[in-house]
C-alpha cells in the first residue's frame, strides 16, 4: 500500500483545484484500503475454517503482521482526513446555515474506534496462540480480524456515502463559481 502526502486545506481554500485533488487522494486512498482489508478478510475467514490447527495459526500471525502494517496506513489515512478533509468540510457546509455534518462524522469515528478494539482484541489473541492453543482460541482470533475487516468496509463505504457527495457538492460551487 502507498499512501501519499498532498496539500493541506490551506491550498484547498486558495486554489479550487486543490479540493479536486484532496478528492481524488481520498478515492485513491479507500480503493487501496478496501483493496487490503478484503484480501485480509477472506484470509482471516479461511484461517477460521482451517482444520490443520498449525497451519491456521501460522496464517493468523501473518495476518498480525499484515494488519499492524495496514493499522499504520489507516492511521495515516485517519489522521489526514481528521486535520484537512473533514475540517474543510465542516467550515464549507457551515457557512452555508445548514446542519452542521459533525453528528455524521462523530458516527463514521464511532465505527472507527469499534474496528480498532476489535484490531486490538485480534492482536492480542495471536499473541497469547500457542502451538497447542485449541481450536477455539484460533476461531475467536480469526473471528476478531473478520469482524474488524468487515466493520471498516462498512465504514468505507459509509464515508463514501457521506463524503464523496457532500466533495461533488462543493465541486460543482466551485465549477459554478468560475464559469
Amino acid at each position: 500500500m502507498n499512501m501519499h502526502d498532498k496539500p493541506e486545506a490551506a491550498s484547498v481554500t486558495a486554489h479550487p483545484n486543490g479540493l479536486y485533488e484532496l478528492v481524488d487522494r481520498l478515492k485513491l486512498e479507500h480503493a487501496e484500503l478496501m483493496q487490503v482489508l478484503l484480501k485480509m478478510k477472506e484470509q482471516s475467514i479461511q484461517a477460521e475454517q482451517e482444520a490443520d490447527k498449525g497451519k491456521a495459526r501460522g496464517t493468523l500471525v501473518h495476518l498480525r503482521l499484515w494488519a499492524m502494517a495496514f493499522q499504520e496506513e489507516l492511521d495515516r489515512h485517519s489522521k489526514w482526513e481528521e486535520e484537512v478533509l473533514y475540517p474543510f468540510l465542516n467550515v464549507y457546509f457551515h457557512k452555508q446555515n445548514k446542519p452542521t455534518i459533525v453528528p455524521s462524522l462523530w458516527m463514521l469515528e464511532k465505527d472507527h474506534e469499534r474496528a480498532m478494539d476489535h484490531l486490538s482484541s485480534f492482536f492480542r489473541a495471536v499473541h497469547a496462540l500457542k502451538p497447542d492453543s485449541d481450536a477455539m482460541q484460533i476461531k475467536r482470533a480469526g473471528a476478531y480480524l473478520t469482524q474488524a475487516c468487515r466493520i471498516l468496509i462498512d465504514h468505507l463505504e459509509k464515508e463514501e456515502e457521506f463524503v464523496f457527495p457532500l466533495t461533488e457538492r462543493v465541486l460543482t460551487d466551485i465549477d459554478y463559481l468560475f464559469s
